[in-house]
C-alpha cells in the first residue's frame, strides 16, 4: 500500500513539473481591425476590415474614457475583433454617426456554410464615426439585410435595427451630444430602403 502512495505521488511531482513546463497561458496573435489608414487634408481616416455585424460594444469599465466596439467576423462569426474610440482632447469634436454605401476595390468572396452558398460582394455598407480630426469607417456586411422591405419582419433586421440605435445612444450619451428624436439609422433606412 506504501509502495502505491509512493508511486502516485511521484507520479504527481512528473506531472507538475510538466504543467510548469508548459506556458500558463496561450498567446493569441493580435490582428489589426483596421485595414487601411489614411491622411488626408489634416484628419486621419481609419477604414475597418468588412465585418459581418456587432457583438458588444460600451464604455469600457477598466477605462471610462474608452467606449469599445466588438465586430463578428464576416467567415466566422465566432471571430471576435475589438477597437476603441477615445474621449475627446481639447481641440477635437465629435460631429457625429453617418451611413453610407462604399464601392469595393476589389469585389469580395463571401462563402456561406450554412446556406451551403458564395456570394460576392462588390459594394459594402458603413458606419462612420466622424471627428473633426479624423473618421473611423466601421464596415459591416450585415446592415445590407436593413435596406430590404422583404427582411423588414425577420428577427435578424429588427434585432440589428435595435442594436444599432443602443449602439447610437450609447455614443451620442458618451461624447456629452444629443441625438435626433428616434435615431440616425430610420432616416437613412427610410432614403435608401428598396
Amino acid at each position: 500500500m506504501t509502495a502505491l502512495l509512493e508511486r502516485l505521488k511521484q507520479k504527481q511531482k512528473e506531472l507538475k513539473l510538466d504543467i510548469d513546463n508548459k506556458p500558463k497561458f496561450k498567446k493569441e496573435k493580435k490582428t489589426n481591425v483596421f485595414s487601411k489608414i489614411e491622411e488626408a487634408k489634416g484628419r486621419k481616416i481609419y477604414h475597418t476590415k468588412i465585418f459581418n455585424d456587432f457583438y458588444t460594444f460600451g464604455i469600457s469599465k477598466n477605462e471610462p474614457t474608452k467606449f469599445f466596439i466588438s465586430l463578428r467576423g464576416i467567415f466566422n462569426i465566432e471571430d471576435i475583433s475589438m477597437f476603441h474610440l477615445f474621449s475627446l482632447r481639447e481641440d477635437d469634436e465629435f460631429m457625429g454617426i453617418h451611413y453610407g454605401i462604399r464601392k469595393l476595390d476589389k469585389a469580395f468572396i463571401v462563402k456561406n456554410f450554412n446556406k451551403k452558398e458564395t456570394y460576392t460582394l462588390r459594394k459594402c455598407e458603413y458606419i462612420e464615426f466622424r471627428f473633426k480630426k479624423g473618421s473611423v469607417f466601421c464596415y459591416l456586411n450585415g446592415l445590407h439585410i436593413l435596406l430590404k422591405r422583404d427582411r423588414i419582419n425577420s428577427p435578424y433586421y429588427n434585432t440589428l435595427l435595435n442594436i444599432i440605435l443602443e449602439l447610437e445612444t450609447g455614443l451620442y450619451n458618451f461624447y456629452n451630444k444629443e441625438l435626433s428624436k428616434g435615431g440616425i439609422i430610420p432616416e437613412w433606412i427610410k432614403k435608401r430602403q428598396k
